[in-house]
């Protein structure tokens, strides 16, 4: 039902719908090329590194 002649009315009736972005990957030769971690910058320690080691190699 329109309440009015405004062309906006059924715009903002409709559910908005939200995208996500697509995850930025590290660049290739990198290393932290293939890093779960990666959100932009170089981490201080690497995690892939020392998940690596938490593996029960004891």
């Amino acid at each position: 039902m329109k309440f009015t002649n405004s062309p906006y009315e059924t715009m903002m009736q409709q559910v908005p719908r939200y995208e996500r972005p697509e995850p930025v990957k590290a660049p290739e030769g990198s290393r932290c090329h293939g890093c779960p971690y990666w959100r932009g910058i170089g981490c201080v320690a690497c995690y892939r590194e020392l998940l690596k080691g938490a593996g029960g190699g004891r």
